[in-house]
């Protein structure tokens, strides 16, 4: 069997997951510091070609060696509830290690999607065996989210994220540190601060922003006032400053963009988080650091 894909994507902590495309491209594909799905059209995979797909990773690599799929694409929780349910049922029958407490079935998703779905499919998809969600919060900021073009505000972002997690899904959240740029630091910090005491995730996560070749905003790269690593630091030391006592977040920094490697659990490593990320901006080396540049994700 030859299997053929675009583009595809899938979070760091997921590398070594079964990477499975349920849907290919983005249906939004319009966010201005992306651009990876632009040349792509979107579409959802019909279920005899991800079956057989299935089928095709039992016979390679066995079904007991299996516990962790990641449905890819933009964004699989896109596609019809019926169909995501059918393709997740079926992932936990060829890979039933999948449904130990080790294993996981995860996607990412916009928040656009998890709005469509009544909380009814959302459980019915938990129910199947999906477990945890990858959604790109990137700020608290509705001027920064209207900037960047992500098609929502964060009163959506917010709607969505507890919607998820009322059924019983976990949800990791994306935060894009320097997305506003120098002028917009530190109302990106602030606002995407209180974005996360309304929400209380399960897990979010840091990563920093790259203007990449690919993306819409590197026709603005000599205008865009791209943060220095010391100013990136400082964003996200502002963010964990102002979360309240009631978040109970696990923090990561698992991202190749980022400048420090802290990871931790809320409320009770966030002290010990701060005090190494002002230890760090103390350090007349940190503001020397040059900013990464990286030109792929």
């Amino acid at each position: 069997m030859t299997i053929q894909h675009g583009i595809l994507i899938r979070p760091p902590v997921e590398a070594y997951s079964l990477l499975l495309n349920v849907t290919e491209g983005c249906r939004w594909n319009k966010c201005k510091f992306c651009g990876v799905y632009r040349n792509q059209p979107y579409w959802v995979r019909p279920l005899e070609l991800v079956f057989k797909e299935i089928d095709f990773y039992a016979m390679q690599y066995g079904r007991e060696f299996i516990d962790r799929v990641f449905m890819a694409g933009g964004s699989a929780l896109s596609a019809p509830t019926d169909h995501l349910e059918k393709v997740i049922k079926k992932i936990a029958e060829t890979f039933p290690n999948t449904l130990k407490p080790e294993g996981r079935i995860s996607s990412y998703a916009k928040n656009h999607d998890i709005l469509r779905k009544t909380p009814d499919e959302l459980r019915r998809l938990k129910e199947a065996g999906l477990k945890i969600v990858y959604m790109g919060l990137e700020s608290g900021s509705d001027k920064i989210l209207k900037m960047m073009r992500k098609g929502t505000n964060v009163y959506g972002q917010i709607k969505a994220s507890k919607k998820l997690m009322e059924s019983g899904i976990k949800l990791s959240l994306y935060i894009i540190l320097g997305l506003g740029g120098v002028p917009l630091s530190e109302e990106h910090a602030l606002k995407t601060a209180e974005a996360l005491n309304k929400i209380n995730p399960d897990k979010f996560r840091f990563r920093t922003l790259n203007i990449l070749p690919i993306s819409d905003l590197w026709a603005e790269r000599d205008t865009f006032q791209i943060c220095p690593p010391w100013m990136i630091i400082q964003e996200e030391l502002t963010i964990l400053e102002n979360l309240e006592d009631h978040v109970t977040s696990e923090v990561y920094n698992d991202h190749m963009s980022n400048y420090v490697g802290i990871e931790g659990k809320l409320p009770e490593d966030k002290e010990d988080m701060i005090k190494y990320l002002k230890i760090l901006l103390k350090d007349p080396r940190t503001k020397k650091l040059k900013h990464k540049g990286l030109l792929s994700m």
